[in-house]
């Protein structure tokens, strides 16, 4: 039975022919009409043309040319067997001189049938079997002396349709390895989104907690003597809290499959929610530089997600293994790209050599970051103390006009 093409799985696509939506019973059904309306056709073509007489031994003919069309009906079910019975029925009335045109339809039909079901090598065989058979059938009616030329036809059309049905047997693995492949693309894009989101997630719980945890501890150790100040850093905390919980319910709202509910409408972060996040990391209590110069309001809105997501890491990374040191983020946009550079003192207990595990794994997760857009990233101690981050975007902008700077001490 043909194979419905993608179109036949699609509401909104064309409708597809006729043939593709047929069940399996109804090809049946039409096999069985087929076979039946050519075999009364056969038989009584016999009585017209040959004064076929329905008795001994001419009945023989009939039973030969009911062999040859009846069995079709189930070619779908048994489709070796049917052509092996259609073949040797076709191939004795050929001996006989009785293969009539009209077998041929059931013989190409069989034929095709293998040729589209089976296997290449089976196929193969299957065609080199039937003309073994039929060729066998013409070398017994030239013996008998009734001569091959209106009888070589029943050879050719089973050539000819078992390369039809070969045909659309390649072509139907084709379509079957282009929807496979399709499907594939689809399947690797859902694990690289469920990779970005991963790191998305990362990038927000990893700062918030890291800010949130650093918060609590300095309010607790300040309560009792200073509780004015603790009471804004518990304010802070809130404030990171409430922030944190927007961008992952942004987030995880790209999880849902749910398609009645609306799309969050917060926009991601970028190059602009930089001070914000330099004023996080400050009521964490890590002194931050910020300095940002060029046209990065030119930046594509994926750019500027890296940018900031890089900056946000590093600044992370401060927070968690280098209380009470200073750190300095720099952004500096040209023509020829984005450069980003981290860098902080050694501050109050920074240990010193490489980085941690935990800081390893947000280094990973920058480098990709910079990868994914053709960029560098390098990462490691100073001389003196401390740590730097230095990443580079090639993404030249389209029109750099003259250069604007913000610090923020």
């Amino acid at each position: 039975m043909p194979v419905p093409g993608p179109a036949a799985h699609t509401s909104t696509g064309p409708r597809p022919p006729f043939a593709d939506r047929l069940t399996r019973t109804q090809w049946l059904a039409i096999d069985a009409a087929t076979a039946v309306v050519v075999a009364l056709w056969v038989v009584f073509d016999l009585r017209l043309r040959h004064g076929f007489r329905f008795d001994l031994p001419e009945a023989w003919f009939g039973v030969l040319g009911a062999a040859a069309t009846l069995p079709v009906a189930v070619r779908r079910i048994w489709p070796i067997p049917v052509l092996a019975v259609v073949t040797t029925a076709v191939a004795a009335l050929t001996a006989l001189g009785r293969a009539e045109l009209d077998l041929d339809i059931m013989l190409g039909m069989a034929i095709y049938t293998v040729a589209v079901t089976s296997r290449r090598p089976v196929a193969v065989a299957a065609l080199v079997g039937t003309e073994a058979v039929l060729i066998s059938g013409l070398i017994a009616a030239s013996a008998g002396a009734r001569g091959p030329a209106d009888t070589a036809h029943s050879l050719l059309a089973a050539g000819a349709l078992w390369f039809v049905g070969d045909s659309v047997r390649e072509r139907r693995r084709y379509l079957a390895a282009c929807r496979e492949q399709e499907a594939e693309r689809g399947r690797l894009a859902v694990r690289e989104e469920r990779v970005r989101i991963a790191r998305e997630l990362h990038d927000v719980v990893a700062h918030t907690l890291s800010v949130v945890t650093f918060q609590a501890g300095v309010g607790r150790k300040i309560a009792a003597s200073r509780p004015g100040e603790a009471l804004l850093t518990l304010r802070a905390v809130e404030v990171t809290g409430r922030s944190a919980l927007e961008e992952l319910r942004r987030i995880l709202g790209l999880l849902r499959d749910d398609d009645g509910e609306a799309p969050s409408l917060v926009p991601a972060p970028g190059v602009s929610d930089l001070d914000e996040l330099a004023r996080t990391v400050r009521a964490a209590g890590i002194p931050v530089t910020l300095a940002v110069a060029g046209e990065v309001a030119a930046l594509p809105p994926a750019a500027s997600l890296t940018v900031y997501r890089i900056v946000q890491e590093a600044l992370t990374n401060v927070v968690k293994h280098a209380p009470g040191a200073h750190a300095t983020a720099r952004v500096q946009a040209s023509r020829d790209g984005v450069l980003i550079t981290v860098d902080n003192d050694r501050g109050t207990s920074t240990p010193a050599g490489p980085p941690p595990e935990g800081a390893r794994h947000g280094l990973v997760g920058m480098t990709e970051r910079a990868t994914a857009f053709g960029g560098t990233l390098d990462a490691g101690p100073v001389a003196g103390g401390g740590f730097q981050v230095t990443a580079f975007l090639p993404l030249p902008l389209a029109q750099a006009g003259p250069s604007q700077a913000g610090q923020v001490a």
